[in-house]
């Protein structure tokens, strides 16, 4: 039986997928005597993409490169 995955954009079940490495972004809080300071950080994730979702994550990130042009 081949292993099945669920895709992160989706959430639609797919056997074959594609691993895409994923900036993520979201505020932590820092606390020091009492106060709550939020801190920006950024992390790396691989995310599961279906075929669908991975070749449309390809056509924006060329449509945005042909702007910048």
């Amino acid at each position: 039986m081949a292993a099945c995955y669920k895709c992160d954009a989706c959430g639609k079940v797919i056997e074959d997928r594609y691993r895409a490495n994923m900036k993520e972004f979201y505020i932590s809080y820092f606390a020091d005597d009492g106060m709550l300071i939020p801190w920006n950080y950024t992390r790396k994730v691989k995310v599961d993409l279906c075929d669908d979702c991975y070749h449309g994550l390809n056509e924006i990130a060329r449509r945005k490169s042909n702007e910048s042009l």
